[in-house]
């Protein structure tokens, strides 16, 4: 796709940075999940080889590390909670908040080299190598963490041209408004406790006091369990909708960034309207279910 503009670092940026909490439990939790992809194969690959199948044991293995490695790499590339917890922008330096509280200052004026990788719509770091050995690495889970590289081209454009990082910035922007449109969706506690708590219980409700009328659905079914039911599938469809949408407002936002680089404001009409299909998407889906779970 072709640039119609050019993207032009901002002199004089004065800007003060934090980590972003939520990104920091995410790091925490993508762990735990590695290893819930890898669980339902466990029992498979013991088995195989308690057959004296080691070939049949070893597929196993190659199909439960996939996913597995690649939440760990996220991990630890992207999502590694920084040394510090603060980072203030002046036109010609960084101060950075140590995590214990001690002052770290960076000028751009010794700064060696500016090493940086990104992986579109997921995530990416640079690190900032001075000229005395030290080394500062940065991540997506430092908010706006490209106002660091715009400070540092606008200081000195030849050690860090404005091209030489477009990409990095453009993922570091949609990164940002994903975490914001989630950390909006989360304060919305109320909605969220209507949507995935009680909606499931009305129909579940539903559900049973239709059963005796429609004959097919077992009256012995109990509230707990078709509300267990319900509350699942809502929940994946929830979650699957959510990030489909998430996708593809990425998507959007990373060609609006290429058309016009300047513009870094989120399209609020355009996620608004993505939102309110991912929505009717979804609770067309759960109401299929439920027709289907009381009819089978």
């Amino acid at each position: 796709m072709d640039q119609s503009q050019t993207f032009s670092p901002r002199t004089g940026l004065k800007r003060t940075l934090s980590d972003r909490t939520l990104l920091k439990v995410f790091y925490y939790l993508l762990f735990p999940v590695a290893f819930l992809f890898i669980l339902p194969f466990v029992p498979m690959i013991m088995m195989a080889f308690e057959e004296g199948s080691p070939i049949s044991a070893l597929s196993f293995v190659a199909l439960a590390l996939p996913m597995p490695a690649i939440l760990l790499f996220q991990a630890f590339l992207f999502f590694k909670p920084l040394s510090f917890t603060q980072v203030k922008i002046f036109p010609e330096r960084l101060e950075m908040t140590g995590k214990g509280g001690e002052s770290i200052e960076v000028s751009f004026a010794d700064i060696k080299e500016v090493k940086i990788s990104h992986m579109p719509y997921q995530g990416g770091s640079f690190t900032l190598l001075m000229k005395d050995g030290q080394k500062y690495k940065f991540t997506v889970i430092l908010e706006r963490s490209e106002y660091v590289l715009e400070a540092i081209s606008s200081f000195n454009p030849e050690l860090l041209p404005p091209n030489s990082f477009e990409e990095y910035r453009r993922t570091a922007i949609c990164a940002d408004h994903n975490y914001t449109r989630i950390n909006d969706a989360l304060k919305n506690w109320k909605i969220l406790f209507v949507k995935y708590v009680l909606v499931p219980v009305i129909v579940s409700v539903m559900i049973l006091l239709l059963a005796p009328f429609i004959g097919r659905l077992s009256v012995t079914q109990d509230l707990d369990n078709v509300f267990r039911m319900m509350t699942v599938v809502n929940v994946v469809l929830g979650v699957c909708c959510f990030l489909i949408a998430a996708l593809f407002i990425t998507d959007r936002t990373n060609r609006a960034l290429i058309k016009e680089p300047n513009n870094a404001r989120r399209n609020m009409v355009m996620e608004g309207q993505v939102n309110r299909v991912a929505g009717i998407v979804h609770w067309i889906a759960f109401a299929a279910y439920a027709i289907y779970f009381t009819m089978s």
